[in-house]
């Protein structure tokens, strides 16, 4: 049920925090109402909140300040934060993603967009004690690869479409990563059967280990990952690319059955604001080609490009 699902809604004007919160009711959340900084900390501290609406004006505090401090809490910085504001600057959009913000949602209020962006952030929640990335609701498998706990391609579609169009309106870069893996050898003299599934798991961990709350983490297909990076420029989104590689080396030097490295390849995609927002199959058909241009002579197995719509 989602009702034993809390939301904070902070917010300085009662009454549309009134009228928010009759609407996550509605949709059967526990929506809470604050209506300054510190008592948005001082609730946090006392309950357990799943995910926090946040406005940017506050009376005493703003909202990136109070993000900020639940973030450097230890006991509340996994708690997925929406800024809900009517600052929409792509400079304020950046810095509340940098602050560790999921998501960013323009007043006024939209009940029925604030539910779809509500139900996002809580399906791809981290989990500070287990290895799934999600969802929040356990019930809601059918976006969730059960192998490596990441998500899987149904859901990459759909937020990456979301991602697009997002970073088109607010005129912010966002990269698209395809990682694909090649089997490593197993050492001859080595008694245990290889176990191929334990080698993509360590992919999910490096890419978790890796990457910000933000970003969404998918298994596409067999031995191919997926990443959405929001915020990411090309060059940023090929030094994610180098960590993995570094990661996975680093996990598998530790197994004594392993002869050697598993070769992994890259394709990345960064959109370059067009005329309209690119869609989540151009960007992932674009990123497929460029893994396979790594796969054949890329220079460390990374090919990388941006793309723009141009009509």
């Amino acid at each position: 049920m989602n009702s034993t699902i809390k939301i904070c809604v902070v917010d300085d004007c009662v009454d549309e925090t009134t009228v928010l919160c009759e609407g996550l009711k509605l949709f059967g959340y526990d929506a809470v109402a604050v209506h300054s900084g510190q008592d948005a900390l001082r609730f946090v501290s006392k309950e357990e909140v799943h995910l926090i609406l946040l406005d940017v004006g506050l009376p005493d505090i703003d909202g990136y300040e109070v993000c900020k401090r639940l973030k450097s809490d230890p006991a509340s910085r996994d708690i997925p934060i929406i800024f809900v504001t009517a600052r929409g600057s792509s400079g304020d959009v950046a810095h509340g993603y940098d602050l560790g913000a999921v998501d960013y949602v323009a007043k006024p209020y939209n009940i029925p967009i604030i539910i779809i962006h509500v139900d996002a952030a809580l399906r791809t929640r981290q989990s500070a004690t287990d290895m799934v990335a999600g969802p929040f609701m356990l019930t809601d498998t059918i976006y969730t690869d059960r192998l490596t706990g990441l998500r899987n391609r149904r859901f990459l579609y759909e937020r990456l479409q979301e991602e697009t169009e997002k970073a088109h309106r607010y005129q912010y870069p966002v990269s698209c990563l395809m990682l694909e893996m090649e089997e490593p050898l197993q050492k001859e003299a080595s008694p245990a059967p290889l176990v191929f599934e334990d080698i993509l798991v360590e992919v999910a961990l490096a890419m978790r280990n890796t990457s910000r709350a933000f970003d969404i983490l998918a298994r596409y297909d067999d031995m191919q990952f997926a990443a959405v990076l929001p915020h990411t420029q090309l060059k940023d989104a090929v030094s994610y690319a180098n960590k993995i590689k570094r990661e996975v080396a680093d996990a598998l030097l530790d197994e004594s059955w392993v002869e050697g490295a598993a070769d992994l390849s890259f394709g990345i995609v960064t959109c370059n604001n067009g005329k309209r927002p690119l869609t989540a199959d151009e960007m992932i058909g674009e990123a497929m080609r460029n893994l396979l241009r790594a796969k054949g002579s890329a220079p460390d197995r990374i090919s990388a490009r941006t793309l723009a719509a141009t009509a």
